[in-house]
């Protein structure tokens, strides 16, 4: 499973990817992909403009108008969107499971509401204290909490803020799917987990095809279940997964049937995809009573895509701030390098290698060429060793000092590659003469996340030629405790771990 990568478990896995068959992909529904964070920013926008409304019509048709575009007046009103905004983020209506569904949760959004005017009520009250408002009653932000206006607030709010969730979830613009959903397995537990995942309240799930995990494709090919289609085996289930084309993968087989779930979760978890169990429940023959695990379903949960949602838009936007500053300051700099290697010898500037990113696509990194032109070995088929023939003397000072990496900001301004994260490695790349996914079985693990200029390994001391297949698994492993325990602090420790070495760093060559 994706987080080790010791001998004694490497050893005991399948290899990291089984090749994919040449399967006929076949024609099946084309889904967008899901854009959380966008829906969630609209859905936020949608219960501050209806606590808004509420909030002025309670306010005006009580107090008046002059009273409202007050200083005291918008004051209140402030502190309510404020604390409407903390309590329904509080109570979870902004999680995945709540943006996503169709019918919302009108109980929690009521509490919701009442908690809100509660704590607006007393987050107004307190600024008027701290402003000395309270002897000069009623003229102040904490005056404007006396009369019926606040008593007619909860009950229509109430009505309000649910009414604008439902007519949302019953739009259009709430039809777009939050989560890619596919389901592999045998017939009966599919047929089983679909009907649970249509009644379920949460829609989490928006399912749009199945597979089979039986070798006679002619059986498969034939099949539909609930008017599903079948697309194919998993080999073009690990294909459409690498087309980032899929978000969460359901594997629903029986308990009995234990082996079949190890394969399946053994290829499908080393790719960036949601995977959850469905162990057949009927077959248990035990009740089910309210179930308190994913989306109101009784799964459990095989392997997570890292640095997802939000996450994934924090780490994006650390990585254009952080590499846009750099660049700007250091534009001088590179400059120099590159008239340097274009004066002392001949060649391009950039050396350009392609390398083994995210969800095993490959992406073309630049480098500063620190090589002769034509001694460079792009595919990475024999490594660089101290005091290196091939590298250039203004090569050999720039790998030195990691300067030749440089470049790489570009490739993390265009979105292929991170600050933080595994270093890509080339496509011929090997450890003490073994394939790397041969050397390591969860090798691939690390590619469920962008690659990185640099990573938690590297500030480890995990860098350099890769000689020996202990050298790999050490790297490998880090690489998982990076992207099994990611946080913006740690990216930050990592950046500076790396400055402060870049100038001691002897395996650095």
């Amino acid at each position: 499973m994706p987080g080790v990568a010791e001998h004694d478990i490497a050893i005991a896995m399948s290899p990291a990817t089984s090749p994919i068959s040449e399967a006929q992909d076949g024609h099946y529904p084309f889904v967008p992909r899901p854009k959380l964070a966008t829906r969630t920013l609209t859905v936020g926008a949608l219960d501050a403009v209806a606590a808004l409304a509420v909030i002025a019509l309670c306010f005006v048709g009580l107090n008046g108008w002059d009273a409202l575009i007050s200083g005291t007046g918008m004051g209140t009103a402030v502190c309510l969107l404020l604390a409407t905004t903390f309590s329904f983020l509080e109570r979870g209506l902004y999680s995945r499971a709540e943006v996503a569904t169709r019918r919302p949760n009108w109980r929690r959004i009521a509490i919701a509401w009442t908690q809100s005017v509660a704590l607006g009520a007393l987050l107004a009250f307190s600024v008027g204290a701290l402003r000395n408002e309270l002897p000069s009653l009623p003229h102040g932000i904490a005056g404007t909490l006396r009369g019926p206006w606040l008593l007619a607030l909860l009950p229509l709010g109430a009505a309000v803020m649910i009414s604008a969730r439902w007519i949302y979830a019953r739009s259009k613009a709430a039809g777009i799917p939050l989560n890619r959903t596919v389901i592999i397995g045998e017939p009966a537990s599919m047929h089983d987990l679909l009907l649970r995942i249509g009644s379920a309240r949460s829609q989490g799930f928006h399912v749009f095809g199945i597979f089979s995990h039986y070798e006679d494709q002619s059986y498969a090919s034939r099949y539909k279940l609930l008017g599903l289609p079948m697309l194919g085996d998993l080999a073009t289930l690990e294909k459409m997964i690498r087309r980032d084309e899929v978000d969460t993968v359901l594997v629903a087989v029986p308990w009995s049937d234990g082996d079949c779930v190890r394969q399946i979760i053994r290829r499908v978890s080393m790719m960036p995809v949601n995977v959850y169990i469905y162990p057949g429940m009927n077959e248990l023959d035990i009740p089910i009573g309210r179930p308190a695990a994913a989306f109101e379903l009784p799964l459990l949960m095989a392997s997570a895509r890292p640095i997802d949602g939000w996450r994934a838009w924090i780490k994006r936007a650390e990585d254009v701030i952080l590499s846009g500053s750099i660049l700007l300051a250091i534009a001088p700099a590179m400059l120099a390098i590159a008239i340097i290697i274009k004066v002392t010898s001949r060649g391009p500037v950039f050396f350009r290698q392609r390398r083994v990113g995210y969800n095993n696509q490959v992406i073309e990194v630049l480098k500063f060429r620190s090589m002769y032109t034509h001694l460079s070995d792009a595919d990475a088929t024999v490594q660089t060793r101290r005091g290196d023939s091939r590298v250039t003397p203004v090569g050999v000072w720039l790998r030195r000092y990691s300067l030749d990496e440089l470049p790489q900001l570009l490739n993390v301004l265009k979105g292929n590659m991170s600050l933080v994260g595994p270093r890509p490695h080339a496509l011929a790349t090997t450890a003490g003469g073994i394939a790397l996914e041969e050397a390591v079985p969860v090798y691939a693990s690390r590619h469920r996340v962008k690659p990185g200029i640099t990573g938690w390994a590297q500030v480890n001391g995990y860098r350099g030629a890769l000689d020996s297949v202990e050298k790999i698994v050490h790297r490998v492993n880090h690489d998982l405790y990076y992207i099994e325990n990611w946080s913006l602090t740690l990216d930050l420790k990592i950046l500076w771990a790396t400055a402060s070495r870049v100038f001691v760093d002897d395996n650095a060559f």
